[in-house]
């Protein structure tokens, strides 16, 4: 069991609420949270294993996790089932849908046949959650704004990547930025902020947020979903830096997706295709400023490795004509590869 007594309680309040009475003892094995400043362990007795997640300081996130948990569930999606939640002290305990996950099974896949397999099952659960999460979701639970609009977007994603990666990690000065960059940002992020159609964008559905285990899917992290561009999700997992897809096999995937969206009731494919890069790139600028903040000022020194491949995607995606009014910004990410190297992911101290 974890040491810390914020781990010694969530186990404790576990037994009071274990299926079928308190089991006595529990053994326990702490789960790598990975970006996120939340607690889960692992526990079981007696041949059964269940996850306990602790979160004491963020009621607000809480409460949009635990409601949207009951509501991907209520629409068949794989996500873990909530078998006792204490709001107050940001506690819960669920079940254990493993300890795989699909980065690490496409990782290990011997082509790229055998990693389409993989995604395809995904591309079904992403379609159905684009087509019916929004229905009967009360947005008021979204607990830092109810959708990715233009200003959203802004400031957490092109605001992001420029403050944390570009002024942080590659430590470029004001005065060193082109002069257009502000009004070009404004405008990227009105079109991929406006993009159509919408729905329901999990916010990071990425390979280490898809659990794979046993041939078994699952979904986890969605406590910051809320409307926004349908491209978002797709985006997410198949630009994402930590499973270097080949760029043929991301354009099959994403036929395959529409193929399966198009099953699920009416969409605009053309739609679709058209705020596609747009919105692409802005989820890898999120990236990148997550990665440049969460090793500098989280500690989290793995991250940087993934700096490289999602630069390098964001810099095809702004060579494609579809973008080709962002000369500034795309002179940028051009530029910080030569402003980056291990010195500019130290590790500057805990963010207060």
């Amino acid at each position: 069991m974890p040491e810390s007594q914020d781990m010694a309680a969530l186990a404790q309040w576990a037994r009071q609420h274990w299926p079928g009475g308190d089991p006595g003892p529990l053994d326990g094995e702490p789960i790598a949270a990975d970006g996120s400043v939340r607690s889960f362990v692992r526990l079981s007795a007696s041949g059964l294993s269940l996850v306990g997640l602790s979160n004491p300081d963020n009621p607000p996130e809480n409460r949009a996790w635990y409601a949207l948990a009951g509501h991907l569930h209520g629409l068949g999606l794989p996500v873990a089932r909530v078998l006792a939640a204490d709001l107050t002290a940001g506690r819960f305990l669920m079940e254990d849908l493993g300890d795989g996950s699909l980065m690490e099974a496409a990782m290990a896949a011997p082509d790229d046949q055998a990693v389409y397999q993989l995604y395809e099952p995904v591309l079904a659960l992403l379609a159905r959650l684009q087509a019916k999460g929004a229905s009967g979701l009360d947005l008021g639970i979204c607990f830092d704004g109810p959708e990715l609009n233009p200003a959203f977007l802004l400031d957490q994603e092109a605001g992001y990547f420029l403050r944390e990666l570009v002024l942080g990690a590659a430590g470029l000065e004001p005065e060193e930025l082109p002069p257009g960059l502000d009004r070009e940002m404004v405008a990227f992020c009105e079109l991929a902020g406006s993009a159509q159609p919408r729905g329901l964008v999990h916010r990071d559905f990425q390979s280490r947020n898809i659990i794979y285990d046993q041939g078994r899917y699952g979904l986890v992290d969605f406590q910051g979903a809320r409307l926004g561009p349908a491209q978002y999700d797709l985006a997410s997992l198949l630009q994402d830096p930590y499973v270097q897809l080949d760029w043929d096999l991301r354009h099959s995937l994403r036929e395959r997706y529409l193929a399966l969206r198009a099953q699920e009731g009416p969409f605009d494919d053309q739609a679709f295709r058209v705020g596609w890069t747009a919105v692409s790139a802005s989820r890898l600028m999120q990236a990148l400023g997550a990665f440049s903040f969460l090793t500098r000022k989280r500690n989290r020194p793995h991250f940087a490795a993934s700096v490289g491949p999602a630069l390098e995607s964001l810099g095809r995606l702004f060579a494609d004509p579809s973008l080709a009014g962002f000369t500034e910004l795309a002179g940028l990410v051009r530029l910080l590869p030569g402003r980056l190297g291990p010195e500019s992911f130290a590790f500057q101290g805990e963010l207060m």
